[in-house]
């Protein structure tokens, strides 16, 4: 019934159904690498995304301020918990250094991601932390929050942060 329905259709519109037919599946083909080019650029930047946030807790609690910013661009920008703005990865490491030379030390925490999204050439992470600290006057104290964090790939492949919002 549908091949007779088919021919009944002069030969210029059985071609033109041919090649839409023909079209939508090339589409959907692209679509689907691009796609999978999609997944396979947030697969190799989670795996950095992740690293770098666990190495983080690890030289914060070493009291490595300089290890634990590096993954700032050099004209990255950090908003703090409290509101400051801080411009380029030299000041964000002074600050993360002289919160460690008031005495302030990461006993514990982590740093999660609770999602990545490409966009164009950058990636937007968005999660939460849970940390504790201990003070110059030996006090523990915990904080929790929120953060939104942006990456961009270097000319030589490598995942850097150029915004990072804590909340």
């Amino acid at each position: 019934m549908m091949t007779a329905a088919i021919h009944s259709f002069p030969r210029l519109a059985r071609c033109a159904v041919v090649f839409l037919a023909a079209s939508l599946l090339m589409a959907s083909i692209d679509g689907h690498a691009q796609m999978s080019n999609e997944d396979a650029v947030l697969a190799g930047a989670r795996h950095t995304i992740l690293s770098v946030n666990a190495d983080w807790v690890v030289a914060m609690r070493a009291g490595d301020a300089h290890r634990a910013t590096m993954a700032y661009a050099r004209d990255a920008i950090f908003v703090a918990r409290d509101g400051r703005v801080l411009t380029g990865r030299e000041e964000i490491e002074k600050f993360a250094a002289e919160k460690m030379a008031r005495g302030t030390t990461l006993v514990d925490g982590s740093l999660d991601d609770d999602g990545l999204q490409l966009a164009g050439a950058l990636i937007y992470e968005w999660g939460h932390s849970a940390l504790k600290w201990k003070t110059a006057d030996g006090k523990l104290q915990s904080t929790s929050g929120h953060f939104l964090t942006v990456w961009r790939q270097t000319s030589d492949a490598h995942w850097e942060i150029i915004r990072n919002l804590t909340l």
